[in-house]
């Protein structure tokens, strides 16, 4: 769901959530909430951050024996509690939920923001502004600490764009891209419908078309209906092709349905989040740490100054003391210093000073550890985006992972499966192992292919340095990668199709697992595939 999408959804479900009683909270998945309201009869709120949804649903998700510390965490703040308001930050991807819920103390009142940012996506516990927890580590919401948005984005409203505005955006590329790096709220699929729409119409300009198509889709956010398009796989809250629904939220469970039987929901990074997320707590505890000690460093001038003090009263000083009263020259005021009942006067002002000169020497030191593990806090938080974004880790961000979970080996083919399509041979993994070997032993312009969101085996053309494979070989190609993948059963699928040298493997990484800089996609039958 894009911004306006969010929009729609939320204009549609208002009414009904807001004054909603929570009945319980439960987590069906590692990234999926459904939240039991009571409001004109029994609701179900879908809260899917690494989706991107947020929905009314009818959907039977299977309710979890253990529920985990989050979800306890969430019921005890939340079960029992009124939804007083549900609202959307301007056009951005950010919900935020007010709940006020009395108890034996008062009323409390926290608030549950919802970051539908995909695979980056999270949802927030905060209380006045002070962040009680979050499902995922992120430096901008570290418990105890106050809560930093996201960073606006410098996007048009889309209430506001001109046909001038519009022109100027297409003027170097005619792309949905466009619409979307310019316009506030509006994701890949509006984007590409608005442009194709407005581009079949010959009778205006572009921009007039694109404006009077965006002017479309924004009146009905207000008033979305339902729409599935069961080729692009996308539900709508506008007219459009596609099944047509009895609401919005119907078709959103339709894509959530398909989601669900095509196992789109694990995007392969599930492993590498968990490795940057232990990567990152670790290191947050050492510069708590750090910034523990800094704090008592600043009270090195006062050892200083109370060892002074002794030294002046030395002589003084009965031995067995636990603390002494000594009044300070300098302003004549009486100090209170404890003292170790087992040293003289003069060894505790000795043990002062030498507390004391470790704090000073140690600060530089202590200073300069904090700001490297704050930078690779933020290298790996950097590194998490790029990869979630399909542009790959950097090495710096790749270098910090700590190592990942061992798994069960697994048996290495003997070799992979081979085809020759036309004079170009074709390799097809059998394992995980043996798609990183194919991987390895290819060539930088050779094709990768693989089945979109599903597992499935890695498939490899080799050029040979051709300039340029012909079609009906790599859809033959992809066609092999779709009957070896979980979706093989389906007659049409998605198959990224790219050059070897924009696949990259993250170190410690495992089996298997790649992430793609760039990919066009490909959607074939593979009941069609015929040996050749």
């Amino acid at each position: 769901m894009d911004g306006l999408a969010i929009a729609a959804a939320i204009s549609k479900m208002k009414d009904i959530v807001e004054g909603s009683v929570i009945r319980s909270v439960y987590q069906p998945s590692p990234t999926r909430f459904v939240w039991q309201l009571f409001s004109r009869g029994t609701q179900q709120l879908f809260i899917a951050p690494a989706e991107a949804t947020i929905h009314l649903t009818k959907h039977d998700f299977a309710y979890p024996k253990h529920p985990s510390p989050f979800t306890m965490l969430l019921r005890k703040h939340l079960r029992s509690g009124r939804i007083v308001e549900i609202s959307q930050d301007g056009w951005e991807r950010v919900v935020r939920i007010i709940v006020e819920k009395r108890s034996l103390e008062g009323l409390h009142r926290v608030q549950v923001i919802v970051e539908l940012v995909g695979v980056r996506g999270n949802l927030i516990l905060v209380h006045d502004e002070v962040v009680i927890a979050s499902l995922r580590p992120n430096p901008r919401a570290i418990p105890g600490k106050t809560y930093v948005p996201l960073p606006r984005q410098e996007k048009m409203d889309p209430r506001e764009v001109t046909e001038e505005f519009i022109e100027k955006i297409l003027a170097d590329e005619e792309s949905p891209r466009s619409l979307m790096r310019s316009i506030d709220g509006i994701g890949k699929d509006t984007a590409r419908i608005i442009l194709e729409r407005a581009q079949s119409n010959k009778a205006e300009a572009l921009p007039v078309a694109v404006k009077r198509e965006l002017n479309a889709v924004l009146d009905h956010v207000a008033d979305p209906i339902g729409v599935y398009d069961e080729e692009r796989r996308v539900a709508l809250f506008f007219p459009s092709e596609g099944e047509v629904c009895a609401s919005y939220g119907e078709a959103l469970d339709r894509r959530l349905e398909e989601r669900e039987e095509t196992g789109e929901v694990d995007d392969g990074l599930r492993e590498i989040r968990a490795a940057v997320g232990r990567g990152i707590a670790k290191r947050e505890k050492t510069i708590a740490r750090l910034q523990e000690w800094l704090e008592r460093a600043k009270t090195a001038e006062l050892l200083q100054h109370r060892a002074d003090l002794l030294m002046i009263y030395q002589h003084e000083l009965p031995k067995k003391l636990h603390e002494v009263t000594l009044n300070d020259p300098s302003t004549n005021e009486d100090v209170t210093i404890p003292l170790d009942p087992r040293r003289s006067g003069l060894e505790n002002a000795q043990a002062l000073y030498e507390r004391a000169k470790r704090l000073r020497r140690g600060r530089p030191r202590v200073e300069r550890k904090l700001k490297r593990l704050q930078g690779e806090v933020q290298a790996l938080n950097d590194g998490l985006g790029a990869a979630e974004g399909g542009e790959g880790m950097s090495d710096r961000a790749a270098a910090l992972l700590p190592s990942l979970p061992k798994r069960k080996s697994e048996p290495a083919a003997t070799s992979p499966r081979v085809h020759s399509i036309d004079g170009y041979t074709v390799q097809v993994g059998k394992n995980a192992r043996q798609n990183d070997a194919i991987l390895r032993g290819a060539r930088p312009d050779d094709l990768w292919l693989h089945a979109r969101g599903v597992p499935g085996s890695h498939v490899v053309i080799r050029t040979h340095g051709t300039a340029e494979v012909p079609r009906n070989v790599i859809v033959a190609a992809a066609q092999l990668a779709a009957r070896h993948s979980k979706a093989r059963h389906e007659q049409r699928v998605d198959v990224s199709v790219t050059q070897v040298k924009h696949v990259h493997k993250p170190k410690g990484a495992p089996p298997g697992l790649v992430i793609l800089a760039q990919e066009d996609t490909l959607t074939v039958d593979p009941s069609t595939w015929e040996e050749r």
